[in-house]
This record gives C-alpha cells, structure tokens and sequence, in this order.
C-alpha cells in the first residue's frame, strides 16, 4: 500500500507513542490509513494525563499549542480523516481552551476541542476515551477490534498522546532531535519541573539534568506515581520503559503512607467493569489495611493469588500494575521478596 511522505519520516525517525505504551507512531498511522473504506475517520489527540506525577502535557499546552495543533492538522491531512479531536481533562480544559479555539481557528483545520467529563485515570485508556466521547460509561473496550479500524463511532481513528503530535510537526519541518519531555517531583524539586531531553537518557542521568544526585536517603518511582516501578539509588542505569517521569521519595518515608495510598488509589480508580479489577483492587487494600493497622500478617499464598489475578485477568492496564508499586517497593526499596514471581511481570529486578 501507498505510503505518505509523512509517515516515512515518523518510521525514520522511530518515533513511538508518547503515551504509555511505546507502540510505533508509523504503523499506528499506517493502521488508520489502511483500514476498510469508510466515509469517516478520525484523529483524537489525547490529552486526559491523569498518571499521577505527570504533566509534561501541561507543559507543552503551556508552551508549544501550535505545535500539537499542526501536528493534529498533519494527521488529518495524511490520513484523509473527516475531523480531529483534542480530549483535555477538565482542569486543562478550563486553563487552554480559549487560546486552543484561536489557534485553531487560525491553522483553519477541523478540530474540536473535547472536555473529559471528569478527571479519572480509567478515562485516560483510548478506547474508554472514545466511550466518553460517544456518551456511553467511561469504561475500556475489549480488544480486538482496535480503533485503528473500529474507534470513534466505530470508523477508524487515530488516538495519540499531546506530546506525540508535538513530535510528529518537528519531524515534518525537519526540526526533530530525538527528544522527549521528562517529569521529576518530589524531594527538591519544585512542583511542575519538566525538561525537553534526549529520549535516550537513563534514569539516573535524567535525575543529574535536573540537579539531584542520587544517594541511599532517597528511594525512586519511575513511569508515574501510581503505575510507576519503585526502584533503590543503585537501579537508575536503567532506561525509562513507559512515562518519563521520576518521583523522588525519602528513604525514611513511612511504609504504610506510600503503600496505602498506592492502594487506596487503584480502588478508588477502578471503574469496576471487570471483576478481577473491581474485586481485586477492593482486597487488595482490604488485606493490606488489616497488615498495617491491625498488624495482621499477609496470608502470602492468598496474596499471590490474589496478584496473579489482577495481573493476568483484568480487561485493562488498571488492575494489570495495581500492585507494580507495591511489589517494587517492597523488593527493591525494602529487599522484601514478597513475591518474586510475579515481580519479574512488573519490571523488579
């Protein structure tokens, strides 16, 4: 099949979703562009960022809008689309949807802007974003089909994250570096600190870029602050393998704080679709509640069990890392081999 000039450049360029799950940008454009003749497709820029500990999205709305705006517009031109979409949860929609009505009024393309009705983090997975913007439950779909063929409404549709269709307008005006935006919080850092890096730093040279020097009085959580690995100061040598994005804990920061509110986030999240995810995530946080405030001891063959369910039964990324924080901070923070097993599955080494 013919492909666009603009898609080679992505291929060449390897460009891969700045979302969560490095998928080739190419071939999901490639995807689009040769699923069934359709009278609709379209392009939805995802901009729901709900990962807690990540906002490098705000950042670029911030400071380059007209940037994701072409890159949007560049999609829709290359892949023959009918309309483009901005879904912006509802805190960036307040912030950006003036100047993003003007740039887009100005770049006279076909895009609307789409506020997420509430922010969630289930509502940040592309096929529960096309359910929000069908006006059904806001709840993932099961797959296959893939929007690449049956998305919004059913037609073909392409879902990129913000900083993807950022990167997509440098690689089209020759202005591409290999770069990604990183997010570090924490310890030292002021809030929002976000830094346009090469994409193929490590861990621990992206913490020196950002003046902190790694050291035994600090513990790490890399890819977010809910599905992120928690790794020791001696584990940073390592790439970023989803988000890039650093939290820098205290060592001294109390077991039960981090580990409940790990926790209590997943069950709180859970949209409760499916039952590994709904009832899991709830005795999850039920069996560790009763560990830490009632100094009950962990039943660990009902605890892998119960883990080994949530990762291999749940529809969606949800319940698959809703224990990744908590296993990778027990082994690598507190070299509690808890569950080693299932510990290879969520990147604890």
């Amino acid at each position: 099949m013919f492909t666009p000039s603009l898609i080679k450049k992505i291929n060449k360029a390897g460009l891969v979703g700045r979302g969560c799950n490095n998928f080739s940008t190419a071939k999901k454009w490639q995807a689009v562009l040769a699923a069934r003749a359709s009278k609709e497709k379209y392009v939805v820029c995802n901009v729901s960022e709900s990962e807690p500990g990540v906002f490098k999205d705000k950042y670029i709305l911030e400071h380059y809008p007209e940037k994701v705006i072409d890159g949007i517009a560049l999609a829709i031109k290359t892949l023959k689309a009918t309309k483009g979409f901005i879904y912006l949860n509802p805190e960036y929609f307040s912030l950006f949807q003036d100047n993003l009505n003007l740039l887009i009024k100005k770049s006279g393309a076909p895009i609307e802007l789409y506020e997420k009705p509430m922010h969630d983090y289930v509502g940040g997975e592309e096929t529960a974003l096309l359910n929000s913007m069908e006006g059904k439950r806001v709840e993932p779909r099961l797959k296959p089909p893939y929007p690449t063929t049956h998305g919004l409404f059913g037609e073909p549709t392409l879902v990129n994250n913000c900083e993807t269709f950022y990167s997509v307008s440098l690689i089209n005006s020759g202005n591409y570096k290999k770069t990604r935006f990183y997010c570090v919080s924490g310890v030292g850092c002021s809030d929002g600190q976000v830094k346009e890096l090469s994409e193929s730093l490590k861990v621990k040279e992206v913490l020196s870029a950002f003046g902190h020097n790694p050291s035994e009085e600090y513990f790490y959580q890399v890819g977010g602050g809910a599905a992120g690995t928690c790794y020791n100061h001696t584990q940073l040598n390592r790439a970023f393998n989803s988000l890039a994005s650093a939290i820098i804990y205290p060592s001294s920061q109390s077991e039960k704080d981090v580990v409940m509110r790990w926790a209590d986030f997943f069950k709180n999240e859970s949209c409760g679709q499916c039952v590994p995810c709904r009832e899991g995530t709830y005795r999850l946080r039920n069996m560790l509640e009763k560990h830490y405030l009632a100094d009950e001891q962990i039943d660990k063959k009902l605890f892998e069990m119960l883990v080994f369910s949530l990762q291999n039964t749940s529809l969606c990324p949800l319940g698959k890392v809703s224990a990744n924080a908590i296993l990778s901070y027990w082994k690598n923070v507190l070299a509690r081999d808890v569950l080693a097993e299932q510990g290879e599955k969520c990147d604890i080494k």
